[in-house]
């Protein structure tokens, strides 16, 4: 076994590409306890409290920000600015282990929807250090989830799916008044003979009052010429709702 040994230039190369690369690491960023992750306001002049507490070794500074949020049939999360959710402070200085309440409050009168909104915790980057001692840093952003109660709260969920082209899509629908959160999401293919071809876990995330979730099932892995089914179920509150689409396998070569 020989030992390479490098040319000095080639020496000094590399350990500058190795201080380069150690000095681009980011740093990682705020710690902090969040109580609680979940705000649910009635209607009316209602209020909360939220306890923020910073848990690293560093000051941190951050900043609060309020969005309405709603999400599309895909249950991408939109975000437009929400003044009706008042937040105070706005802004937050911490030392290390270091804790402060902040308050929301909303004027909002109960809708026949659950009114949702997300409320942001930021981390602000710190002041420049000294020259030649500055660091990628990592900031961190904490969203929260903030409910207003509706008129009337209701439940209630249908699936259903349809055939496409190359296997099914599926859509979860909110029927109720308030928002949904499944347990589980399982997707599977299975052939004729009921021998499953595929299964998978989808997102099980929120599914806001009113709102839908899509799911597409490809049925690519059927056995070419041959019939099979693609199913849905959905796990909510101790129940199943489940829904199954026949489906024609790929086309054989000829």
């Amino acid at each position: 076994m020989t030992n390479a040994r490098l040319h000095p230039r080639a020496a000094w190369r590399a350990a500058l590409a190795a201080a380069l690369v150690a000095a681009a690491a980011p740093a990682a960023g705020a710690e902090l306890d969040v109580s609680p992750i979940l705000v649910e306001l009635g209607g009316g002049m209602a209020t909360a409290v939220l306890s923020v507490r910073n848990a690293g070794a560093e000051a941190v500074r951050l900043q609060l920000k309020a969005y309405r949020w709603s999400q599309d049939d895909r249950g991408q999360m939109e975000l437009t600015p929400a003044p009706e959710l008042v937040v105070y402070p706005p802004l937050l200085e911490l030392a290390p282990g270091a804790g402060r309440n902040v308050r929301l409050g909303t004027d909002l009168q109960a809708a026949a929807a659950e009114g949702a909104f997300r409320l942001f915790l930021e981390e602000l980057p710190p002041p420049p250090g000294p020259a030649g001692q500055n660091q990628v840093r990592v900031l961190t952003r904490v969203g929260i989830p903030v409910f207003v109660a509706p008129r009337v709260r209701l439940t209630g969920a249908v699936v259903d799916g349809v055939a496409t082209g190359g296997g099914a899509e599926f859509i979860l629908r909110n029927t109720g008044s308030v928002r949904l959160r499944p347990a589980a999401v399982r997707a599977t293919l299975a052939a004729a003979d009921g021998r499953v071809v595929s299964s998978r876990e989808e997102a099980a995330w929120y599914v806001l009052a009113g709102g839908t979730r899509r799911y597409a099932i490809d049925g690519a892995g059927l056995p070419c010429g041959a019939p099979g089914a693609a199913t849905l179920a959905v796990d909510l509150d101790g129940r199943t709702l489940t829904s199954t689409v026949r489906l024609e396998g790929p086309a054989c070569p000829p």
